[in-house]
């Protein structure tokens, strides 16, 4: 099951590039320390989103459109293992609360990551659950 969600999540982050593009990296089982901007949680696009992982401490933080959050994470060859998270408290508008929500949702359900040409993908058993770039300096 877990062999075929990777083959999955990798047909479909193939299948969105372009052609003709010359992929430079290829994809690991190790996820670079950085700050990554959220793409999407459950396939639904998400605005001005991200999170920092730090692999020297196996730490991941970041900041909704609400509250902060930080835990810690371990990753067994492409596996992964987000949590328990903890956050701030505060209230926000009922739509930003639910992409809150679903954004932890996310990592408590990711199973399986793959990083590929600076894209973050994570998986749970029923299929892809986030996407977020790894932000590069320039």
């Amino acid at each position: 099951m877990k062999k075929s969600i990777l083959l999955i999540a990798l047909i479909v982050m193939f299948s969105s590039c372009n052609g003709t593009k010359k992929t430079t990296e290829v994809a690991t089982a190790e996820i670079p320390s950085g700050k990554y901007e959220i793409r999407s949680i459950q396939g639904a696009p998400v605005y001005k989103m991200s999170f920092d992982i730090d692999t020297s401490e196996n730490k991941i933080s970041g900041k909704t459109n609400c509250n902060t959050y930080s835990g810690n994470f371990s990753i067994t060859n492409n596996e992964i293992e987000i949590g328990p998270l903890v956050a701030t408290k505060m209230y926000c508008e009922e739509h930003v609360m639910k992409e809150e929500h679903n954004l932890f949702k996310a990592f408590k359900n990711a199973k399986t990551f793959v990083f590929d040409n600076n894209m973050f993908t994570l998986s749970s058993e029923e299929g892809i659950v986030l996407r977020a770039y790894r932000l590069v300096k320039k």
